[in-house]
């Protein structure tokens, strides 16, 4: 009743304001620690959804508020602190639960991919580099689809141009800007600066692609998150669970409404997870619940790692069935190809030494792989995993089996890039 009198109260209230900086469909408008517009565009009205979110929906609309999906405070408490939720009570509320579901009903894998220019970019650098054989090779890799990382503070802005410049292709992201991303590492460090601005990134973007809307997007969201949730022990990630769990669950309540997104959670990879699938799905189908506008398609594996094709694929078998059992069905699965044409087994996952690039990305892949929506190449093949020196140094990147020289996570490693054309499998 206190959240239907505070949607009430929002929608009184907000009445009278100008629309010039409100909200658009599906915008938040209001909520726990939240300090954007309180308002609406014209035509839709501001609907608590529960203590922590509010959320502009168009006139007329069922309304998705507290009493419909009986979210309590001690399920949603978002502050930065995180640490009264009561996980007890947050999977088995049978008038709230998100079945997950197919946010999108088509492959947009199966469309023309879009590769990403800054890639060819990269690549363009390199190729004087490169022995002759090698420069013939690596003009050939430069116009593989890749995704696009969303990763930075300025990346917001940079989403306009790459779907301008996608016109009717499929366009990858990856949402990599979680407070406090790679809490169990160093390398990565870094993202939002809390959980508003995490929000407001992802309104930017989401605000950016809705005037895009005969777009076809992609969005994996945040990398290794998961992965942490379930494993993770370290203080740096158990002080950060709930507000990583409301973080997943924004993103996809904010993009898996979109018809034109289809939304994939990253799921690490089956060397890291494939023991601890019951697991996943539990904070899978949490998350979920907490998503009451949103679905997802499925999920990514093997981001920035080396496993098999066949391997995942037997994680994704394993994850889809335990995710049924949970009332999540229907998933299907992206395994990162970028790295795994050679196949090592070593349990570093900072610059391998001997890697390769493997499948080039497609959609719908494998025909005996039903589960599998496609081969991309997720992580940017030649960016490196981390350094071995440095402020961001971390000391898995100085394993005897990482290439030595790296710089920093995220920039470009001529050397490492050199190797995954020398070793691509299938050559190109």
């Amino acid at each position: 009743m206190k959240n239907l009198l505070l949607a009430s109260v929002l929608i009184l209230g907000l009445a009278g304001l100008p629309n010039a900086a409100c909200g658009g469909a599906w915008a938040q408008c209001g909520g726990e620690n939240f300090h954007g517009d309180k308002c609406c565009v014209s035509g839709h009205t501001c609907v608590s959804i529960n203590q922590w979110y509010s959320q502009c929906q168009p006139e007329g609309a069922p309304s998705n508020n507290a009493s419909n999906n009986n979210n309590n405070n001690n399920n949603n408490n978002n502050n930065n602190n995180n640490n009264n939720n009561n996980h007890n009570n947050n999977n088995n509320n049978n008038n709230n639960n998100n079945n997950g579901g197919s946010g999108s009903t088509k492959n947009f894998f199966d469309n023309q991919i879009y590769a990403n220019p800054k890639f060819i970019e990269k690549v363009n650098s390199s190729i004087p580099k490169l022995s002759y054989d090698l420069q013939q090779k690596a003009q050939k890799v430069k116009d593989v689809p890749t995704a696009v990382w969303l990763a930075w503070d300025g990346a917001t802005g940079e989403v306009a141009q790459h779907l301008k410049a996608a016109g009717s292709k499929t366009v990858v992201f990856i949402m990599y800007m979680i407070p406090t991303r790679d809490c169990n590492a160093n390398a990565s460090a870094g993202g939002a600066g809390n959980l508003n601005t995490y929000k407001g990134y992802v309104d930017n973007i989401a605000r950016t692609i809705r005037s895009y809307p005969n777009s076809k997007v992609v969005m994996i969201l945040e990398p290794d998150t998961l992965g942490n949730l379930v494993t993770a022990n370290s203080a740096n990630c158990q002080n950060v669970r709930n507000l990583h769990k409301n973080a997943l669950s924004y993103g996809v309540n904010v993009f898996g409404s979109m018809s034109n997104v289809s939304v994939y959670l990253d799921a690490a990879h089956g060397a890291w997870l494939g023991s601890s699938t019951d697991k996943v799905a539990s904070v899978v189908k949490e998350i979920l619940n907490n998503a009451p506008n949103g679905k997802i398609r499925g999920l990514s594996t093997n981001i920035s790692n080396y496993q098999s094709i066949s391997s995942e694929y037997q994680y994704h078998q394993k994850l889809a069935s335990a995710l049924a059992a949970v009332g999540v069905p229907n998933m299907h699965f992206i395994v990162d190809t970028g790295r795994n044409g050679v196949t090592i087994n070593s349990g570093t996952w900072c610059n391998l030494v001997g890697t390769g690039l493997g499948e080039r990305p497609r959609g719908s892949p494998n025909a005996g792989m039903p589960l599998l929506d496609a081969y991309m190449w997720l992580k940017t093949p030649g960016e490196s995993d981390g350094s071995s020196s440095g402020s961001r140094a971390d000391p898995n990147c100085s394993s005897n089996d990482s290439l030595r020289g790296a710089p920093d996570a995220g920039q470009w490693f001529h050397d490492y890039f050199a190797q995954l054309v020398r070793n691509a499998r299938p050559s190109f």
